[in-house]
């Protein structure tokens, strides 16, 4: 077997529209990297965060909480 045949041809390098091949996938990674992200922020912090305001406003009592700050003090300007 010849050496030449051994170690093959070096495929030619891309002289023209580097650039632009480049570009298209900066792109293409950029708007996958984009969409997961929004993904996971959706799933990670979004909907246990939209869980918990739903959890806080089913067992809140507003009247409750006034008096609560009423008889704390917070109110001195407020009178009934």
């Amino acid at each position: 077997m010849p050496a030449e045949a051994a170690t093959g041809k070096l495929p030619k390098p891309q002289l023209r529209n580097l650039l632009q091949s480049s570009i298209k996938v900066a792109l293409v990674q950029g708007a996958v990297i984009a969409f997961g992200t929004a993904v996971a922020w959706k799933v990670l912090i979004m909907d246990p965060h939209k869980k918990a305001i739903s959890e806080f406003y089913k067992t809140y009592d507003g009247e409750k909480d006034f008096e609560r700050m009423k008889k704390a003090g917070l109110f001195e300007e407020y009178t009934l």
